[in-house]
């Protein structure tokens, strides 16, 4: 089944195409969404949601934009991640820096993927806000402006969090001698 195909499935809402879309994206969309939370439970869970979202979505994909659809996918990803934190109401105090997408937990390489899953407990660690900020600016590259927009702080405050995530993250790799 080719993408096109399985597109045209799933705005039919045909099961067996939505099985493969998710088959598709859920390994690096669950990845997206691990950066921003503090447990693979709870990755999973705004996964799941992200992708409900997806599938009511999907006949307004392509639209608006001209980007790919997996970019497009990963946008409403980290919406969602977003999303659950503020209907959590958690307070975010810091942020991470870190490129995680480049060191997978779900790489092949043993000793690799042991040293990505030891930077995703240090920043489960790391101040909420300033781990949101962090994979914000330093993983997905979106501007300050769209970050403070985001995460509904000014982008001074925003350019704290992410100053403040770099150096909790630069000292805890040290002391950890990663």
């Amino acid at each position: 089944m080719n993408i096109e195909s399985i597109l045209e499935g799933c705005l039919k809402n045909d099961r067996k195409a939505q099985y493969a879309l998710y088959q598709s994206f859920a390994p690096k969309m669950l990845g997206v969404c691990r950066r921003y939370c503090n447990s693979q439970e709870e990755a999973e869970d705004i996964m799941m949601e992200g992708f409900i979202k997806v599938f009511q979505k999907l006949d307004q994909y392509g639209k608006k934009n001209e980007s790919t659809l997996y970019t497009w996918i990963k946008s409403i990803m980290v919406n969602q991640s977003i999303d659950y934190f503020r209907a959590h109401k958690r307070r975010y105090e810091a942020e991470v820096p870190m490129e995680v997408e480049t060191i997978s937990p779900y790489t092949d390489d043993l000793d690799t993927r042991l040293k990505a899953e030891h930077l995703l407990r240090l920043m489960d660690e790391m101040p909420e806000k300033q781990r949101i900020v962090f994979n914000l600016r330093e993983v997905e590259g979106y501007e300050f402006e769209e970050i403070a927009e985001m995460v509904q702080e000014p982008v001074n405050t925003v350019r704290v969090h992410l100053f403040r995530g770099r150096q909790w993250l630069q000292k805890r790799i040290k002391e950890e001698d990663l």
